[in-house]
């Protein structure tokens, strides 16, 4: 079966579960950065591109009883050939994707009229098509927001087809994974003592867009792993310190991964250092092997949670049975984030569509710091992917709140615990499919393994140093 006739399946599909109900579709227009002419890279919304596989910008389709589609464009301007290279006819494109139609975007008004009071829309990160999607089916939409994402009957629909991944989906993943090996190695392979982190990083989104992929989102390279989301890579690597990559591969499909590893800048770790990274792998390995199907998600945190508290103890950095601390939260003064989350067309699947996408029924967000950032609290079924991501990190803002070592007072020994700032962060992240025969690690090429990372560390060369104005320094502008 071709991608488009894989398309054209999924509108149909789409079309039953709503009972033939007619469904506008609006995909994204491009953004802009600061000038008219020059544009943000351009990505098509994720539900319009799992339903048409259209990666045009300002596109829109109707899909009409029994999966009928047409899909409108806005046609090459007569100087396009100029500017932008070869064009193309609104009937080589209705060959390609396989539709019954494909019309001008200016017609879309006229043809959605016929069904006034009728439509399903759904909201995209475009504000303006948005808007317009808005006014045709009569109902306030807003991206992001989960009571106005669209249509009730169309974003269940949209959950219960994306949720469970197809064999060929899968391998779009698979095909993203191998570059992000690829990245990742070579990233450790060129890490040592005064390399700066953006060489690093550029390194690695490099070799992702030499492969024809992209970033999947702005990749973490940082010795600050404690920071979990670090948008810079300002700093310098230097000896003792670890260096934390979270990075990963979008295919052209959109198909993306997420990976994380972490590792010392020297090719060598300190013992305190290998201590919490042999415990954070097996906390990882203990939650791997709990996605099976039926079992419910948050059993998988508490797995990886368990294992840290148990280790937290043995360091004496928590004090008290590891079930009662994990129940009372405690652990989550070193972890402080969900295991994982949804993986495929967007880096955390479906969490547009809110908690009704990732969160079963009757199954409320938790309260309890830590815990209220799990991601998914879904019974796991064939088809899913998830990422398995616990860490470890020393937090000087946490361990500085009165609030919270007031409330784990008789928890946590803090003086030891600050004894533990400057390690930083560690984390391990791999992509894992639910399968019958049990979890599939689709990112299982990437060393982990302490002694691998260790070997694979600061065996290149940096391809950056001495081509960059000053050397490359992290003064350089």
């Amino acid at each position: 079966m071709s991608i488009a006739d894989l398309h054209a399946r999924r509108r149909a599909a789409l079309s039953h579960l709503v009972d033939d109900a007619p469904v506008l579709l609006l995909g994204n227009g491009p953004f802009t950065r600061n000038l008219p002419l020059t544009k943000h890279p351009f990505r098509q919304d994720s539900s319009f591109l799992y339903l048409t596989g259209c990666d045009r910008p300002q596109a829109a389709a109707l899909i009409e009883e029994g999966g009928r589609s047409t899909l409108f464009l806005v046609p090459p301007d007569e100087d396009d050939p100029l500017w932008h290279g070869a064009t193309w006819t609104l009937e080589e494109v209705r060959e390609e994707l396989r539709f019954d139609e494909v019309l001008p975007l200016t017609a879309l008004e006229e043809r959605c009229a016929r069904h006034r009071g009728r439509l399903l829309g759904l909201a995209v990160p475009d504000r303006a098509a948005t808007a317009r999607a808005a006014a045709l089916v009569g109902q306030p939409l807003a991206f992001g927001v989960p009571e106005q994402m669209g249509s009730a009957a169309l974003v269940d629909a949209l959950i219960s087809l994306r949720r469970r991944l197809s064999p060929e989906e899968v391998a779009e993943i698979q095909r993203a994974a191998a570059v992000t090996a690829a990245a990742h190695h070579a990233a450790m392979a060129i890490t040592r003592p005064g390399v700066p982190e953006r060489h690093v990083a550029a390194l690695f989104d490099g070799l992702l867009h030499a492969a024809g992929m992209q970033p999947a989102y702005g990749t973490i390279c940082t010795v600050r792993g404690e920071v979990l989301h670090m948008e810079q890579s300002t700093g310098t690597c230097r000896e003792g310190q670890l260096l934390l990559l979270d990075g990963g591969a979008e295919a052209p499909t959109g198909y993306a991964t997420d990976v994380t590893r972490t590792w010392p800048v020297s090719g060598r770790f300190t013992p305190r250092q290998r201590a919490a990274y042999d415990a954070v792998l097996a906390a990882q390995r203990a939650a791997i092997d709990r996605v099976r199907p039926g079992v419910r998600y948050r059993a998988v945190h508490d797995a990886a949670s368990l294992v840290l508290a148990r280790w937290l103890v043995d360091e004496g950095l928590l004090r008290g049975e590891p079930g009662g601390l994990v129940e009372r939260g405690a652990h989550a003064l070193f972890f402080p984030h969900g295991t994982g989350h949804l993986l495929g067309l967007d880096v955390h699947d479906l969490e547009a569509f809110g908690d009704r996408a990732t969160y079963g029924p009757g199954r409320p967000r938790s309260a309890q710091f830590g815990t209220a950032f799990l991601r998914i609290d879904l019974d796991l079924e064939p088809g899913m992917c998830v990422t398995i991501e616990p860490g470890f990190y020393v937090v000087p803002a946490i361990l500085g709140d009165p609030t919270l070592t007031a409330r784990f007072r008789g928890d946590v020994d803090l003086e030891r615990a600050r004894a533990w700032q400057g390690l930083g962060g560690i984390r391990i992240e791999d992509d894992v499919l639910c399968t019958e025969a049990g979890p599939q690690v689709l990112t299982a090429a990437i060393d982990k393994d302490p002694d691998a990372v260790c070997a694979r560390v600061g065996t290149a060369a940096d391809p950056w140093a001495g081509l960059l104005p000053g050397g490359g320094s992290p003064q350089t502008p």
